[in-house]
Formats: structure tokens, C-alpha cells, sequence
């Protein structure tokens, strides 16, 4: 029934986690149930609560679109901070992991994402580990951030780029 990569997976990272392959099983199923009801649930705050669940660290009044797809095997290493809103079908990853024959050069990693104080990502855009997105910055719709974003900046594209540095004000 499971395949010997899922198998090699599931060991891997439940030696990352320091936990029974039992254990991590379970809390993978969770997770993935409540991001699956929080991906198209229609009352925003709801949404929110349903990622907080799965350990993801999320600050007041911050808003997650529709299908946003947070890291499913280390939500807790995502922290969105206060104000922040995140436009649909982005994407926010915590690790990485090459495939079984590069795995030697590209080991699983997982590092820490977060989001500041009032950041906005655009719909479709997509983040990948170890990235720290400033307070106030703009991510363009379909953005692909793949550095650290400064603080009050916009960026767009692929890789994303700064665009323009907003001024000071609310």
C-alpha cells in the first residue's frame, strides 16, 4: 500500500522530529484535514483559526486567501505576523528535500519563514524556506521569493525583484 519512497520519507522526517513514525503519520493527517477544510472554508477568520491549529504562528488580524497551501510537514516554522494578509493560492514552504538519487547533495533542510507586520502577498505567489519578508513589503501577484525581502519594499517576478521602496507612513 505505501510505496518504499513514502516509506523513506515518513522515516527520515520523523527522525527529524524526534518522534515515532506513527506519531508524525497521525499529525501529518491532521494537518492536511485542516488545511484541506481552511483552504476553501468561506468566513476568513475561520481560515486563519484552522492554520493556528496546525501550528503555524499567526499574529491579529491577519488575512489567508483561498487555497493557500502552507507548509504540510513543518507548519510551525511559518510565522505570519500581525496585519499581514496572504492573497490566494499562494504557497509558503518551510523545507526542501532532493529526490532520492540527489539527496546526497540537496538533504532535506528546514528553515524558518516569516512574514511581517503588515507584509501583502498578492494572489499565486510562492516562498521558499529561510525567507524573511520585511514589514510592509508588497510581493506582486505570482511572485517567487526566494531572498529576504527588506522592509517596506515591492518586489515582483522570478525571482522576485525589488520594484520600488514604499515611504514612511500607515
Amino acid at each position: 500500500m505505501i510505496s518504499n519512497r513514502d516509506r523513506t520519507a515518513i522515516h527520515e522526517i520523523s527522525q527529524i522530529e524526534n518522534q515515532s513514525q506513527i506519531r508524525y503519520g497521525i499529525r501529518f493527517l491532521k494537518n492536511w484535514i485542516l488545511e484541506r477544510i481552511a483552504a476553501s472554508f468561506p468566513i476568513p477568520s475561520v481560515r486563519v483559526k484552522l492554520h493556528r491549529m496546525r501550528g503555524i504562528n499567526i499574529g491579529k488580524e491577519v488575512y489567508i486567501g483561498y487555497d493557500v497551501i502552507f507548509d504540510r510537514i513543518h507548519p510551525e516554522y511559518i510565522t505570519i505576523e500581525d496585519y499581514a494578509e496572504i492573497g490566494d493560492r499562494c504557497i509558503i514552504s518551510a523545507h526542501q528535500r532532493g529526490t532520492k538519487t540527489l539527496m546526497d547533495k540537496y538533504p532535506r533542510t528546514v528553515k524558518p519563514v516569516r512574514i511581517g507586520r503588515g507584509a501583502w502577498m498578492a494572489p499565486g505567489c510562492i516562498v521558499i524556506q529561510g525567507v524573511d519578508i520585511g514589514e510592509n513589503s508588497v510581493i506582486g501577484t505570482g511572485s517567487v521569493v526566494l531572498w529576504d525581502i527588506p522592509a517596506g519594499t515591492v518586489v515582483m517576478g522570478n525571482p522576485a525583484r525589488p520594484m520600488k521602496k514604499l515611504g514612511a507612513g500607515k
